[in-house]
């Protein structure tokens, strides 16, 4: 009897995982905008907000905003994605199951 119950639960898993591949692929790529983000605000910050005019490293405030900028998109974007694809997976529980869980 265990064994059936073990099985069913390794077989919905496996349907959840095929039929949600979409918003996990979404995930993913949410991830990935968000690090290269990251990594492009922190390339940003030292060349072009963090200048060296004769000898001492000055603040370019033009530079700090497009670093600022860069940061808070790619969070805005990430989260946007992740949004989205939450929203897919809750409606796509509610079409199959005809509630909300």
């Amino acid at each position: 009897m265990e064994t059936n119950t073990l099985n069913e639960a390794v077989e919905t898993e496996i349907a959840k995982e095929l039929l949600f591949e979409d918003e996990n692929r979404l995930k993913i790529v949410a991830g990935v905008i968000l690090i290269t983000g990251i990594l492009s605000a922190f390339i940003l910050l030292f060349t072009i907000a963090l200048v060296e005019v004769g000898g001492e490293i000055l603040l370019n405030w033009a530079g700090l905003v497009s670093t600022i900028t860069t940061l808070l998109f790619s969070i805005g974007v990430w989260a946007f994605l992740r949004v989205i694809s939450n929203i897919s997976i809750t409606l796509k529980d509610m079409g199959k199951t005809g509630k909300l869980d």
